[in-house]
């Protein structure tokens, strides 16, 4: 049906390759970079340099919006004193248990 010799098929290997390198890599950049933290700009310019790779490169920055189910609120020591007093107003914890989590909670806050 198609009689393609190896300069044809040399061929069609390069149009795709030109077709991919400068259109289909950098629209997928685009596309795939507006809707990551990276950005749209720098997605283009990723995949029209780097092709694929520079695909794989935008696909492991973060989606906008992501939310890591594993992240706590940061809690100040002020926080956290203001807790353990109320623990030990309510009776819940000793005046000597109160002073050991507020020396801890002090010495923590130090080192940084």
């Amino acid at each position: 049906m198609f009689n393609l010799g190896v300069p044809e098929i040399i061929l069609i290997i390069v149009a795709f390759g030109i077709l991919g390198g400068c259109i289909i890599f950098p629209i997928w950049g685009y596309k795939a970079g507006a809707e990551r933290t990276i950005g749209a700009i720098p997605g283009l310019l990723l995949g029209f340099f780097l092709n694929i790779i520079g695909i794989a490169i935008i696909y492991c920055t973060p989606k906008i919006g992501y939310k890591d189910p594993y992240a706590f609120p940061a809690r100040s020591s002020a926080d956290e004193l203001e807790k353990f007093k109320q623990l030990l107003d309510s009776g819940a914890i000793s005046e000597a248990e109160f002073n050991n989590q507020k020396a801890r909670i002090l010495n923590s806050y130090r080192q940084y």
